[in-house]
């Protein structure tokens, strides 16, 4: 069977729409600092005391509006990386970590002849460098509002960031233990900050789907869950994942599509790209996931 490629005839196009909830702290650092600031002179007479120095914070990715943001590249990977992991050791059909160097040296028919019947669903879905992948992740936006302080245990909290100020102490790496005075200071988001997904792609097979859907399911596994950001091994980083609504067009559905779009009211402008896909009810979503999770395990022997 030929793999059909992202930029082949039209297939069907999706977007999948969630939410990620925090479940343990999260920093997605800019790889900046700003300077600590301090509620009485006291509270800054105590940290001096205590370090020789104002500490400055690691900052988190926001958006316009001053709100934490999750980088839709971010998510990509830790999706990726999670499916090569689980998948990698089933057969070189679903995953395969495979150096592309020689292949870059071949023409281009070559290549497309390579990607068509030998590469993996993992590199046809996040691509590799010699063909684009099926599948993109938007930026997740949070969609938590404004809070007040959690608890009164949370230091520099910032109700329209929300985040707090974690401290911990810089590590030696020669001797494993707490460098002296050297604290480490990082804004956190805590517990309980939701995240808007949207992952959107474009001429998936059904067994290509069921691996989007299983990504998806593995922010919400207790064995091996996937983790965003940094400090994974405090536990940072869990997310729980809720699935949202489908969105699809299929090639037999276009010519009705189109002419639904165009006859829409001229006073409100029609949406386009993947924001005008057709919505699946909530009975044929359902049907949908439970058909490609039913021939995912098929294929996969259970």
């Amino acid at each position: 069977m030929t793999n059909q490629l992202k930029g082949d005839s039209f297939s069907n196009r999706y977007r999948i729409t969630g939410t990620l909830t925090t479940v343990s702290p999260l920093h997605i650092g800019t790889g900046d600092e700003r300077q600590m600031e301090f509620s009485s002179e006291d509270e800054k007479k105590k940290i001096m005391e205590k370090v020789g120095k104002i500490p400055n914070i690691s900052t988190i990715i926001t958006d316009h509006r001053g709100k934490p943001l999750i980088p839709g590249s971010t998510l990509r990977g830790v999706l990726r990386n999670w499916l090569l992991t689980v998948m990698e050791g089933i057969g070189t059909q679903w995953a395969v970590d495979r150096d592309y160097a020689d292949l870059l040296s071949k023409d281009q028919t070559e290549q497309i002849q390579k990607a068509q019947n030998d590469f993996s669903y993992l590199e046809l879905l996040f691509g590799t460098p010699l063909n684009a992948g099926k599948v993109e992740v938007w930026d997740a936006t949070c969609c938590t509002g404004d809070l007040e302080a959690m608890n009164d245990r949370l230091l520099g909290w910032d109700k329209k960031r929300l985040t707090y100020v974690d401290t911990s102490v810089a590590i030696d790496p020669a001797r494993g233990t707490a460098k002296n005075k050297l604290l480490y200071k990082a804004d956190i988001v805590p517990p309980g900050v939701t995240f808007v997904l949207n992952l959107v792609a474009q001429n998936l097979s059904d067994e290509e789907l069921g691996l989007v859907l299983l990504a998806l399911q593995g922010f919400n596994s207790q064995i091996y869950p996937i983790q965003v950001g940094a400090r994974g091994g405090r536990g940072y980083g869990r997310m729980e994942f809720k699935i949202g609504t489908f969105y699809r067009l299929e090639r037999e559905g276009v010519k009705k599509w189109l002419k639904e779009t165009l006859q829409a009211d001229d006073t409100v402008s029609a949406p386009a790209g993947y924001f005008g896909l057709p919505k699946l009810s909530e009975a044929e979503q359902e049907l949908k996931i439970k058909a490609v999770k039913d021939k995912l395990a098929r294929v996969l022997g259970g």
